[in-house]
């Protein structure tokens, strides 16, 4: 007779062995495919490979598969140091792009490849191994249903008089610091040049210390919607498409204030040495043109850079969307080579100063 304690074990090494049996399956698959598409887990992954991976892969006839990745440049740094490498295109953030072309991981992007470039409202600019795919906005968000007068910018955010209760915010200095240097007056279009001092980074810290009581951090987006659809927040700074989709699938009427909102792009990269460059190039084609690009947009109420995608939502979700220049004007964008430079040392005393 087999103990408990056996049993255990030999089900757990079942486990394990069909686990690594599918994984060298998948990358089995990867490997023979015509290209491979690494996307970040979470609601924009899903939405990409239902929106452009599948229609892309039935369109050309190719095996197009996608594969998830973690955050961050050290997840591509290490699948392809690792030799293993079956990645061709990458959707990554901008900081990432950054980093991966800096360490040529990424390869430079010919955009006059790019059929619908010059429809782009954001371009790739100083990010040569990128090419925009999605626009967004770090918002000031609230509820209409528990507002009687609606905040009109980061100094509200602020006012825990007029607007008595908590707010939410990410954990992480990257526009943390940003909104309080804002809440404190300074023009949006000054921002990274105040922070970039350290009198600067001091202003934003002691701004923060006036709301710190009253702030509720959130690691996932998905919280800062919940708390305030619980009423344990009545503000939220946090990702305004995620605030529209929130509102078409929960019911819930939240709003969202544009005046200096933090504008950030994620873009497409292609892995420097890719056996199947002409594919993503075709893929890359695919994904930004105006049906496919609208399609993705509606599906996570989230802006797209190709314009023409505008007139292609539903007309409700048009005055919503990050990338209107209307929208864009009221906006600064997240600045990425700040955050490349200064991240460390910024994340090293936010995170002190948070503990305490």
């Amino acid at each position: 007779m087999v103990d408990l304690c056996t049993r255990g074990r030999n089900r757990i090494a079942t486990i394990i062995a069909a686990f690594l049996l599918g994984t060298t399956a998948l990358a089995g698959r990867a490997a023979a495919a015509d290209l491979t598409v690494s996307l970040q887990g979470g609601p924009l992954g899903e939405a990409i490979k239902t929106t452009l991976v599948k229609p892309f892969r039935e369109e050309s006839k190719l095996d197009v598969v996608s594969d998830d990745r973690d955050w961050g440049i050290g997840a591509v740094r290490a699948k392809v140091e690792g030799g293993g490498n079956t990645w061709d295109v990458v959707n990554a953030e901008d900081i990432e792009v950054i980093q991966g072309c800096d360490e040529g991981i990424f390869a430079h992007l010919d955009t006059a490849k790019i059929s619908s470039f010059d429809k782009f409202v954001i371009k790739n600019e100083d990010r040569p191994c990128g090419l925009p795919s999605v626009i967004y906005n770090t918002s000031l968000a609230y509820n209409n249903a528990k507002m009687t007068t609606k905040p009109t910018s980061w100094a509200d955010f602020w006012d825990t008089k007029t607007w008595p209760g908590r707010r939410s915010m990410v954990k992480s200095p990257q526009d943390v610091l940003e909104i309080a240097l804002m809440a404190d007056g300074v023009p949006r279009d000054d921002v990274y040049k105040v922070l970039a001092t350290p009198a600067g980074v001091d202003r934003a810290f002691k701004k923060l210390d006036e709301l710190k009581p009253n702030i509720i951090w959130w690691t996932n987006p998905g919280q800062s919607r919940q708390l305030l659809a619980s009423g344990e927040t009545v503000m939220s700074a946090t990702y305004d498409n995620g605030i529209y989709f929130f509102n078409r699938t929960q019911k819930t009427d939240f709003g969202t204030t544009r005046k200096d909102a933090i504008t950030h792009t994620d873009y497409w990269a292609v892995l420097a040495g890719s056996k199947h460059e002409a594919i993503a190039y075709k893929f890359l084609n695919y994904a930004s043109d105006a049906k496919p690009a609208a399609v993705l947009s509606d599906a996570l109420a989230i802006s797209v850079p190709n314009s023409e995608a505008v007139a292609l939502v539903p007309a409700e979700l048009r005055p919503n969307l990050s990338a209107l220049p209307s929208n864009m004007a009221q906006a600064v964008r997240s600045d990425a080579q700040f955050w490349v430079n200064h991240y460390d040392a910024l994340s090293k005393r936010f995170d002190a100063w948070a503990a305490q």
